[in-house]
């Protein structure tokens, strides 16, 4: 059904339908009109006119970077991209859909089944033996260690739709579906820049599908496990949907691991957590088949976990989804998927997928070859090449495909092609139609299959692309289905299991988090003394031999010393220290200090507040605008310490005081301690080095500004409870003051602390026992201060170092890899 044909007069919408690239099928409009679902989209799009909608593009960006969303490998990462427009589907199309999809996910669970058990269909020849067995995905160490009940936990279906307005299947990506954390990511970005429009429509929420997809999960553990235990493997930080497995674990609540996080020790899967191993009973992966256990396939791989496969077989883990899925998404069995269906479940498949021919089959063969010029040709297993268009091909390319097939006939299939519906998309000179794909994502639960409402939306990045991918700049849809619809479990349908123990934290991960810490802090410091130098240069660059000037002189010691970035020859102070706070090259500089913080942040963005990504992609905008003038040094040092504040802000208030915020707050204090330690030997000590002149009292205010002391100084100093000199006090303050949290004795007391928390009282003890000689300093004379500080700045390297080795012990470090994500029609 249609809306009235005079919703055509917005002029977008009138230019909009008469764009020539617009399918057969569009989703928003018929010959006649508006789609009845796509009504209040058409209202949006004549009331808000192209500024509003591009305004909404611009704001869908900027969310999108504020929250770090983004795919593709780490270092070609490139920004979500997303259509500000939803795509609505109505409730009956849904409801249709997801029937069809229901059916398809158990009759792929039991092919599943079937292949690595009894091969029922080969043996009676419902599909063609060669087509599963030499298919990439099919996992012969797989044979037999499935198992009883359910196997295909999760699905994942790439559906187009065609000419005639009918939802084909055009893959089955079971193995590892990716997308259903950027799903949720697309629906909350999208909300906020249309939000107008969303609070008029009343949709089916996401969460549901997460907390099913949470229970079913716990509910696949083995019978032993009495509290299960699951972790979402990961290739790491630096795989292409990085973002998407942290914030598909965050929204499940389990953690993330990587391969060197587990080990398989007497059949069983376990977490390396400090001194102990912690059984895992389910592992949602998110690592291709061919690399999960390289005992079994291939032996270089550095993501797999060696001996899981065995592991499965005994029955001791359980993995979603299984190795071997890959064989499932496979062109050959959508031929023959009507036969299995029949065979399997006596049922007629409900939703069909293109028109498809197996070369394996000589008479099939022979109708691919007489064909190429229509079809779309792809191999049988997607790891063995993109498909190929045969209308695309020119003679000589028709000619070696086509010998290729006869070659090796089993290893291709030809498909018929689909002409995709198209969707509108903004762009700077109105809507453009681009052609669409949904991913659907499904989760077993003992009453069938339940899935994410309206799943993905993918629109092709220009008119003339003919495949929607992530590789090629596909922009994402949120998909809208009404609350109707809804088939999954709402937010409060499934009762939370109340885990009994916490979260194991492996070596890896409390390493990323204390150098987290760290590296927070560093840059912090570093910011601020870049700061004062730069105020007092401003203040005394003018006034040499004043005792301004040998303030500047000891700040600027200070700068080179704790950064180990050198002056240039005739470089000036102002343009030294812009090189300090903006080149990303120089290795103790802010901002190569503020990269490595968010590099470090990636590695654990399942334990970040999403609201850190705002405060990284602002700091990363304010230090990449480009050299500031000089009068604007100060406010871009003041941004990015408002950003830090903010980032240690967020972390102190939302983590809970367990193991992750011990080694987090730990890299903070070492590093404040050790700042502080450097600070002073660089800046204050006389050029002998024995100890702190009384006449460097300028230099030492100077200092206690750069600590963030010089305030309590002053009030001390005024009511007579402290030294009158900054040179006195800046000793007292900055090294012995417990009542000071910017003191290397406060510091040392909260990483005691720190370390007890995370179950090392033996290293904690040492930590005291330095607070204990810091204490007795705390009368020395003046003259020791250089050998008492160089004895800290030592045994604080050397509690770095006990840490390391006692608590960050791992294994060689893992590549990334993983199945691409790639649609074709």
């Amino acid at each position: 059904m249609s809306a009235s044909a005079a919703e055509l007069s917005s002029p977008l919408i009138e230019a909009y339908r008469a764009h020539p690239a617009r399918a057969p099928h569009d989703e928003l409009l018929t010959t006649e009109g508006v789609r009845e679902q796509g009504a209040m989209l058409a209202s949006a799009i004549d009331s808000l006119g192209l500024a509003g909608l591009l305004a909404a593009r611009a704001e869908v960006g900027n969310q999108a970077a504020a929250d770090g969303a983004s795919f593709g490998e780490a270092a070609d990462r490139q920004p979500w991209l997303i259509d500000p427009l939803p795509l609505p589907l109505s409730a009956a199309d849904w409801s249709g859909l997801a029937a069809g999809l229901e059916q398809r996910a158990r009759l792929l669970d039991a092919v599943l089944a079937d292949l690595y058990s009894t091969r029922t269909l080969l043996r009676r020849r419902v599909l063609p033996a060669a087509a599963v067995l030499a298919h990439r995905g099919f996992a012969r160490a797989a044979d037999g260690s499935l198992g009883s009940g359910r196997q295909l936990l999760l699905t994942g279906t790439d559906l187009g739709r065609g000419t005639s307005g009918e939802w084909v299947a055009l893959s089955d990506p079971t193995q590892c579906p990716a997308g259903a954390g950027l799903a949720m990511a697309t629906r909350r970005i999208v909300t906020k820049a249309i939000a107008g429009l969303h609070r008029g429509s009343d949709l089916a929420r996401l969460r549901g599908f997460f907390l099913t997809t949470t229970g079913a999960l716990l509910d696949a553990a083995p019978s032993q496990a009495e509290t299960p235990r699951v972790v979402l493997l990961s290739p790491g930080a630096g795989s292409p949907s990085a973002f998407d497995q942290g914030l598909l674990a965050t929204l499940l609540g389990f953690p993330l691991a990587e391969a060197d996080d587990l080990v398989v020790s007497a059949g069983r899967v376990l977490l390396r957590a400090g001194d102990a191993l912690e059984p895992i009973d389910v592992i949602l992966r998110r690592v291709g088949d061919t690399v999960a256990d390289p005992l079994e396939s291939r032996g270089d791989s550095e993501v797999g976990v060696p001996g899981l496969v065995e592991a499965v077989r005994r029955g001791t883990v359980k993995v979603a989804n299984p190795v071997g899925t890959a064989v499932l998404d496979n062109p050959a069995l959508i031929a023959a998927l009507p036969g299995v269906c029949q065979a399997l479940l006596g049922e007629d498949l409900l939703l069909a997928s293109p028109l498809t021919w197996w070369c394996g089959e000589p008479a099939q063969a022979d109708h691919v070859l007489a064909r190429l010029t229509e079809l779309v040709i792809k191999p049988l297993s997607p790891s063995a090449g993109r498909p190929i268009y045969g209308w695309l091909l020119d003679a000589t390319q028709r000619a070696e495909l086509a010998a290729a097939i006869r070659a090796e006939p089993w290893a291709w299939c030809g498909q018929e092609a689909v002409e995709l519906s198209t969707a509108p998309v903004v762009t700077p000179s109105g809507l453009e139609p681009r052609r669409l794909v949904l991913r659907a994502f499904g989760v077993a639960t003992t009453g069938g299959y339940q899935f994410l409402p309206g799943g993905l939306g993918r629109v092709a990045p220009s008119t003339t692309e003919l495949s929607v991918s992530s590789a090629n700049g596909a922009l994402a849809k949120d998909v809208w289905v009404p609350a109707t619809a809804q088939a999954v479990a709402s937010d409060s349908a499934r009762p939370r299991l109340q885990l009994a123990r916490e979260t194991a934290l492996p070596p890896r991960v409390a390493h990323t988090l204390m150098n987290l810490g760290r590296l927070g802090e560093r840059a912090e410091s570093t910011a601020r003394l870049v700061k004062v130098a730069d105020d007092f240069t401003e203040d005394f660059g003018a006034h040499p031999g004043s005792a301004g000037a040998a303030a500047v002189s000891a700040l600027l010691r200070g700068v080179a010393g704790i950064t180990g970035t050198e002056r240039k020859l005739n470089e000036s102070n102002l343009s030294y220290l812009t090189r300090v706070t903006l080149d990303a090259s120089e290795p103790g500089g802010v901002h190569h200090s503020v990269r490595r913080l968010i590099v470090e942040a990636q590695e654990v963005r399942d334990l970040l507040s999403v609201d850190c990504w705002s405060v990284f992609n602002r700091l990363e905008q304010t230090l990449t605008g480009g050299v500031p003038q000089a009068s604007t040094l100060q406010q871009l040092l003041a941004d990015v310490l408002e950003s830090l504040l903010a980032f240690s802000g967020i972390m102190a208030q939302s983590m809970v005081r367990d193991s992750s915020w011990a080694f987090l707050d730990a890299g903070g204090r070492l590093e404040r301690a050790a700042h502080t330690v450097k600070l002073l030997r660089f800046t204050l000590l006389a050029q002998n080095g024995d100890r702190i002149e009384p006449s460097a009292e300028l230099a030492a205010e100077a200092v206690l500004r750069a600590g963030e002391s010089i305030i309590t100084h002053r009030r001390r100093a005024a009511a007579g409870t402290g030294p009158a000199t900054g040179t006195e006090s800046v000793r007292q303050l900055l090294v012995h003051d417990h009542a000071n949290p910017r003191s290397v004795a406060f510091q040392l007391g909260e990483l005691a602390n720190d370390l007890r928390m995370a179950g090392d009282d033996r290293i904690a003890a040492q930590v005291e026992a330095i607070i204990a000689e810091v204490d007795a300093n705390a009368g020395a004379p003046a003259h020791r201060s250089a050998e008492q500080l160089a004895s800290l700045a030592t045994a604080l390297a050397a509690l770095g170092e006990r840490i390391a080795a006692r608590h960050f012990t791992r294994q060689a470090r893992r590549r990334t890899a993983e199945p691409a994500w790639t649609v074709s029609r």
